[in-house]
Parts: structure tokens; sequence; C-alpha cells
């Protein structure tokens, strides 16, 4: 999706590249760089613990042009790989509280080997209606954390650009920050890992019963010999 979280990648490997203006002061002072191989991109979001179900909530503003401002939002969405690794996919579901879906579709990530780049085709349904995209790997600054996309959107006729951030605060929570090219307003989301159910603990063994049993056999081998 094109809202859902697009996490850190990082460290060795990368190759710099120039990056635009952003209006919060991490990104202000982010030093950006790129994967310089598919492998490196997939092995960080290993290492990081990317993959996964995440949930996000909050308030929609007037960002996306398929999607009303002012209403209350569940965000859920997963990161996994596809294609037997040789390419990465997120799948998102955007609802109210009464079940309205507001947004749903997804991202497929790969490798282009001409740009030397992670590139992203996004497609869904916003409120009912289709919208597209493509999304490019502006860079991660490892120090902070923190990786940046540029997404290009087309949704009921019109385009527009977005950049967003995304900076780790923990291995279980990552803070996202949605916002156009222009400037404007921007989305912030609080995203948190969504952990799976556990399962209900099982009732201690009867000691009682083991020995019973073994008793039994012993008979029965007796009576056999």
């Amino acid at each position: 999706m094109k809202r859902v979280a697009y996490f850190w990648v990082a460290m060795f490997g990368l190759t710099a590249v120039a990056t635009a203006g952003d209006t919060t002061e991490t990104t202000a002072q982010a030093n950006f760089v790129k994967p310089d191989s598919w492998e490196a991109f997939v092995a960080y979001h290993e290492e990081g613990g990317d993959f996964g179900s995440w949930v996000a909530k909050g308030k929609t503003i007037a960002l996306w042009e398929g999607v009303p401002a002012g209403v209350d939002y569940t965000l859920t969405f997963t990161i996994s790989l596809a294609n037997e690794g040789r390419a990465m996919l997120q799948v998102h579901h955007m609802a109210t509280s009464t079940g309205e879906v507001l947004s749903t579709g997804t991202i497929l990530r790969y490798w282009d080997e001409k740009s030397q780049s992670v590139l992203s085709s996004h497609s869904g349904f916003d409120t009912g209606q289709l919208y597209t995209g493509h999304s490019e790997l502006v860079g991660i600054d490892a120090r902070t954390q923190t990786t940046k996309w540029k997404y290009t959107e087309t949704s009921r006729g019109k385009t527009a650009d977005y950049f967003l951030t995304v900076e780790r605060k923990g291995p279980n929570k990552r803070s996202e920050v949605h916002q156009l090219a222009s400037g404007g307003e921007p989305l912030n989301l609080e995203v948190v890992r969504q952990m799976a159910p556990q399962a209900a603990p099982r009732p201690p063994a009867d000691p009682g019963l083991g020995r019973r049993t073994l008793q039994r056999l012993r008979g029965l081998l007796r009576r056999l010999r």
C-alpha cells in the first residue's frame, strides 16, 4: 500500500544518492543511501524484523484523492517475500470501525538492474475506485534508522507525488510520515507489530496416568511370557 510501512534497510554495500528537501528535522539532517543489491535490501529487512503483520490506528486527513478526511480507521498490513525471494509483497487493508473499506491494495517491489534501485508498483481500491502508482527507494539513513521513498499515485483522474519516511522506534514500533512532495499537512502514523494470538495453556499432565499405563504394559508382558 502506498501508505504502509517501508522499513529501514541499511548500513553496508550502499551507494549515496541525492535527496529532495523534507519538512521534518529528522529527514532534513538525514544522509540517505541506497543498497547496492537486491540481496542487501532483503537482508536488512530480515535483520531488522520487518517481515510480518503490522497495525496502525488514526484519523484520515485530506491527503489521498480517494480517501475522505476526518474518518477514524484501522490499518493492517503484511510484508513478505514473493516469487522465490525475487520480489517483496505488501498487502494492506484500511477500514472504519463499522467495517467500511477505505483502502485495500498491494505493493510489489523488485530490483531494477538498469537504475540499480528498488522500484515498486502499487494498485488497489480507495473507497471502491481503482488507484495505481509507482515508487522508488530514495535511500536509508542508517544512523537515524530512517527510510525514505518517493511515490507517485493516480486516482480518480488526478496524479500527485508524495514522500514517505519511516523511522524505527524499536523492534515492534515504527513512526511513519506521509506528505505531498509539494508540502502541506503530513499524515503521521504510529505503527506497531501485530502480535500473533497465543494458544491457551494446556493443563499439566497427570503423573499418575503415566505410571498406571506403564504398570498395565508390564502386566500384559508378564501374561504373554
